[in-house]
C-alpha cells in the first residue's frame, strides 16, 4: 500500500505521489508563470502529467525539496498515488487474499471515489468528492522509476522498491483564485469497496488499506502572490 502523501507514517510515504509536453498558447509576458515543479530523480513533474500549472508533489526521497507552492490565481494540481510490488513478488498478511496477482490490479478494482478537503485554520474552503469515472480517467499509471531514484531500499524497511514497480497517480486541478495568501492543508480521502494490500511486505497496519473511506494523507500548501 505505498503511497504518495506522507502515508501518515512510513508506508503512506510513497503513494504519492506523486505525462509529456504538449504545445500550449502563449501567455503574457505580465503573467505569473507556473511554480518549477522538480521530482527526487529529476524529472519535471508538470511535464510528466502533462499539465499546465502548478504541482502539489511529496519528494519522499528528499533529494530534492517537495512542491508545496501555489501562486495564487493559478490552477493548481494535487498529485497524489499508489505504488504497489511487482506481481511476482508480492507477499501479504496472513489470511489476506487479493482479488488480482497483479497488486496494482487489485487496488484500482477497488478504488470507487476520492474525498479532497481544503481548509485554513480549521475553516473548510473547498470539498469535493470524485467518483470512479472521472478518477481513473484523470489519473495516470506509470512506473516508480519514471519520478524516483530506483532501486529504493529507503521508503520501506527491508524492501526494495524497483524502477519498474507500477504507480498510479490522482491529478485533480483546483483554483487558487479565492484562497488567501498564506498556509492551507488538503485531505485526502480514499473509498474503496474492499480491503488492499500492496504487496510489499505482510505488514496489515502499514502496507494495506480498509475498507470504506479513511484518510490516505494530509499536506500543507502555500499561496503566495503573484509577483
Amino acid at each position: 500500500m505505498l503511497g504518495f502523501g506522507a502515508r501518515l507514517v512510513a508506508a503512506s510515504a510513497l503513494m504519492l505521489v506523486a505525462g509529456v509536453s504538449l504545445v500550449v498558447p502563449v501567455e503574457p509576458a505580465s503573467a505569473a508563470r507556473p511554480t518549477t515543479c522538480i521530482s527526487d530523480n529529476g524529472s519535471n513533474v508538470p511535464q510528466y502529467f502533462d499539465i499546465r500549472g502548478d504541482a502539489v508533489w511529496l519528494n519522499l526521497q528528499g533529494h530534492q525539496p517537495p512542491c508545496l507552492t501555489v501562486v495564487q490565481g493559478h490552477t493548481f494540481y494535487r498529485t497524489h498515488g499508489w505504488i504497489t510490488q511487482l506481481a511476482s513478488r508480492a507477499v501479504y498478511p496472513a489470511g489476506y487474499e487479493p482479488d488480482f496477482r497483479a497488486p496494482m490490479a487489485d487496488f484500482l478494482s477497488k478504488i470507487t471515489q476520492v474525498r479532497y478537503v481544503i481548509s485554513r485554520d480549521g475553516q473548510v474552503e473547498i470539498t469535493r468528492t470524485v467518483g470512479r469515472p472521472a478518477l481513473l480517467e484523470r489519473a495516470k499509471l506509470g512506473q516508480f522509476g519514471d519520478l524516483f531514484v530506483a532501486p529504493d531500499t529507503t521508503l520501506i524497511p527491508g524492501v526494495t522498491i524497483e524502477g519498474r514497480s507500477p504507480e498510479w497517480t490522482t491529478l485533480e486541478p483546483f483554483e487558487s483564485r479565492k484562497l488567501g495568501v498564506g498556509d492551507h492543508t488538503i485531505e485526502i480521502y480514499w473509498t474503496l469497496t474492499e480491503p488492499h494490500c500492496d504487496g510489499f511486505a505482510p505488514d496489515l497496519a502499514n502496507n494495506c488499506l480498509p475498507a470504506g473511506e479513511s484518510l490516505s494523507t494530509r499536506t500543507t500548501f502555500t499561496v503566495v502572490g503573484r509577483h
